[in-house]
């Protein structure tokens, strides 16, 4: 999470009726609580490599305030086990956003032939 994407957040939210502060009060104390609190999402564009998302995340350490930024891939999901997890109307494995690990990335196939196991995204 950043700062900007906080305050973003916080602005699309309206101040209660019984709001005895001001509303500047209300947004920073409301962004300050999705800063710390708020559910994990993208904060940057996709990367098709992983050192692009890493000098990302330093750059964004550098110059704001962010918390919990972690690099994620596209990958197959699995239970607290470790076996993967098959959908129950297709019957076929479960794929999402994974958090990235370099042993957990399949190489050997060429950039460009779909392999969406090779998009990278930092995320809070």
């Amino acid at each position: 999470m950043t700062d900007a994407i906080a305050k973003l957040s916080a602005s699309k939210k309206s101040p209660p009726l019984v709001w005895e502060g001001s509303t500047e009060e209300f947004y920073e104390e409301y962004q300050e609580r999705i800063y710390k609190a708020g559910p994990h999402r993208q904060v940057s564009p996709a990367y098709d490599a992983p050192q692009f998302c890493h000098d990302w995340i330093e750059l964004a350490k550098r110059t704001m305030k962010t918390r919990g930024l972690k690099i994620m891939c596209h990958g197959q999901k699995t239970d607290k086990h470790g076996s993967p997890r098959i959908d129950r109307k297709t019957k076929q494995p479960v794929t999402g956003w994974i958090p990235y690990e370099q042993d957990s990335v399949v190489r050997g196939r060429p950039l460009g032939t779909g392999n969406k196991s090779k998009v990278h995204r930092p995320l809070e």
